[in-house]
């Protein structure tokens, strides 16, 4: 048999290489907590870091990040939390705009992170957010959403038929300070179940994906799921046995302007990345490949998550935004959960500013305006 010559990986084959290899750092939270202090990435914005077309709209893709890596934190080790940002990864988007790694950590304690310095952005639930932003004191703001739409569904395992048949049983939404636990709260209550006395709602780690391996085990009864999972269940003699989807700017990205008053030039630069990768992954022609680069970086996606890509993207933002409205409407029920104090304002809690100039580079309505 001849001898086989090794092939030379031409420079954009060795790119693609790199760029795969990003973010492989996936830290116990113990270690976010650790790794205080601001480290070496505090680097000063120089005077003209900041393009500007006119007199105020920044042109954030003409801007490149002074800070060439990026610490970030998510929660959900699902696919689909990941999707916006991995892209912009993957397809060298971040690259482009100057930031060469994403420093990866895997943790639902990232607060500690973004107040100790040891974390510049995180994707977060909004109503956590807001409750740490009061509780704080600190300049913790969302500077874009990322899912706008929210599903209130309770999956069930084989032979539970109706609500009266979940008496006695586990339901678990993950956290039970969270708004998952809440809403299955919710829909117990008005489905006639007392969460308190008819059932234990038990706390579970692992996202949703775990939930539903749990339901389907028999270690929960019910549980907080997502429709992808519909298939899956009901393979195993499951079911929604409720499902319904509201407008609630429920999870976005976020960060601690101490360190992003500091670095405006990183915080426009991997705003317009993140987005321009969801405007890729909206495009239909590129549903294949959407899938394809998340199970080459080792994400675990069955056929029937791929066969539910339209109501996956259904609950993403497009465009990053949110209606005043909605806002409003999701901050009084923060706010009536105790989670902040009466006199709360979101926008407090908000800065858009690095939205709105990545909106306006892709060609995107600004919103809300």
């Amino acid at each position: 048999m001849p001898t086989q010559i090794p092939k030379t990986k031409t420079k954009w084959e060795e790119k693609m290489a790199r760029l795969k290899q990003k973010t492989k750092i996936l830290l116990p939270r113990r270690e976010v907590l650790l790794k205080g202090g601001l480290g070496a990435l505090g680097i000063a914005i120089g005077a003209t870091a900041v393009p500007f077309k006119g007199a105020w709209a920044v042109d954030s893709s003409a801007i490149k990040s002074s800070v060439s890596t990026i610490r970030m934190a998510d929660w959900n080790p699902n696919y689909a939390a990941q999707w916006s940002w991995r892209l912009a990864q993957f397809k060298g988007f971040y690259e482009s705009a100057g930031i060469e790694d994403i420093e990866f950590y895997l943790t639902d304690e990232y607060f500690p992170g973004l107040i100790g310095g040891s974390l510049d952005v995180a994707h977060s639930d909004v109503d956590v957010l807001f409750g740490s932003h009061a509780a704080s004191g600190k300049p913790l703001k969302l500077l874009s959403v990322y899912r706008d739409k929210e599903w209130w569904i309770m999956g069930v395992g084989k032979g539970i038929e109706t609500f009266d048949d979940l008496k006695g049983g586990k339901i678990s939404g993950g956290g039970l300070g969270g708004r998952n636990t809440w809403i299955q709260r919710q829909i117990l209550i008005q489905n006639g179940i007392d969460p308190d006395k008819d059932v234990e709602m038990v706390p579970m780690k692992g996202g949703s994906d775990g939930r539903m391996k749990a339901i389907i085990a028999g270690v929960l009864t019910g549980g907080s799921v997502f429709p992808r999972h519909e298939k899956g269940l009901k393979d195993n003699g499951g079911k929604f046995i409720s499902a319904t989807q509201y407008e609630v700017p429920q999870e976005g990205f976020i960060t601690n302007m101490e360190w992003g008053d500091k670095n405006e030039d990183a915080l426009y630069a991997w705003q317009y990345a993140e987005l321009k990768a969801r405007q890729w992954l909206f495009d239909p022609a590129n549903k294949d490949a959407a899938y394809s680069e998340m199970r080459a970086k080792g994400f675990d996606i069955p056929p029937e998550f791929e066969a539910q890509y339209e109501v996956e993207l259904d609950q993403i933002c497009k465009d990053g935004g949110f209606t005043a409205e909605s806002m409003d409407s999701f901050a009084q029920g923060v706010r009536d959960l105790g989670q902040v104090p009466s006199d709360f304002d979101w926008r407090d809690a908000v800065d858009l500013r690095f939205l709105h100039a990545a909106q306006e580079s892709l060609g995107l309505a600004k919103r809300p305006a």
